[in-house]
């Protein structure tokens, strides 16, 4: 806000004198614009500083989780007492107390001026970032697994998203629903689970390989199993019952015990 004091002299033939409850009023007046007019230089100081840090943290977040295309709107929290604050001669010193950890929900930023005895404030930002994610064309249920016709690409709000938001499709196709996921729900990797690759009772391809050498049979899965898990598997030439890795669809790849 400008604020504009006009002050008219008196002309020839008026009476020209101010009573001093006048004259104190006036400069009174004069001292309230100059310190408000110092106050909003002060607070503009501290939107501006803060919101150029809050962008490059976001557009550095931007950058290390590949986000392909965003959008984000500060929401700059300053406390009352900025009011109260001269203005800064020299550029404010705005540091993150959280470091390299990002909360996008909320952010804190430390304000301070080095001018002369200097003040700090502390600044609250909570940003709204738009982005193009992964969401449920309908509702999925527990066990589904996730196919082309199944997901759209959505620009939501994922400042309070709860977690691993997907922006890349290839990055959900042919997972398992783990947890059901509502209609036009961001899909998250943690309601996902990779697919199960070795259904129990079913014939496997047992590799072995030791020194080398690589050696190949059958046998019969005990449980179920995903990529990487370990399970139990009965080869079938000597029936005996022992641990694999599953390596592929209907694969699983042999352990050994140290020193075997």
């Amino acid at each position: 806000m400008i604020y504009r004091t006009f002050i008219q002299y008196p002309t020839t033939g008026m009476k020209g004198y101010f009573r001093l409850s006048d004259l104190v009023f006036l400069l009174l007046t004069l001292g309230a614009f100059s310190a408000s007019a110092q106050a909003q230089n002060a607070r503009k100081q501290i939107y501006v500083a803060v919101q150029l840090h809050a962008s490059d943290i976001i557009r550095n977040e931007a950058k290390r989780r590949s986000w392909p295309d965003y959008q984000a709107k500060m929401n700059l929290f300053i406390p009352a007492e900025a009011a109260q604050l001269p203005a800064c001669g020299k550029s404010l010193s705005v540091s993150f107390p959280g470091g390299d950890k990002v909360e996008l929900s909320r952010m804190r930023l430390d304000v301070r001026c080095d001018e002369g005895q200097g003040w700090d404030m502390a600044v609250t930002v909570k940003p709204d970032i738009y982005l193009p994610v992964v969401v449920a064309k309908q509702g999925l249920e527990r066990g589904h697994v996730i196919a082309p016709d199944d997901i759209a690409i959505k620009k939501l709000n994922i400042s309070n998203a709860r977690g691993n938001y997907v922006t890349q499709p290839d990055d959900v196709m042919g997972l398992t629903v783990k947890r059901r996921v509502r209609e036009l729900q961001p899909i998250a990797l943690n309601q996902l689970d990779s697919p199960v690759l070795v259904e129990r009772g079913q014939r496997v391809m047992m590799i072995a390989e030791q020194g080398g050498v690589q050696a190949q049979t059958v046998g019969e899965a005990m449980k179920k199993g995903r990529k990487g898990e370990m399970i139990k598997v009965k080869n079938e030439s000597s029936e005996r019952v022992v641990s694999a890795i599953v390596a592929d669809s209907g694969v699983v790849r042999m352990v050994y015990a140290s020193g075997q």
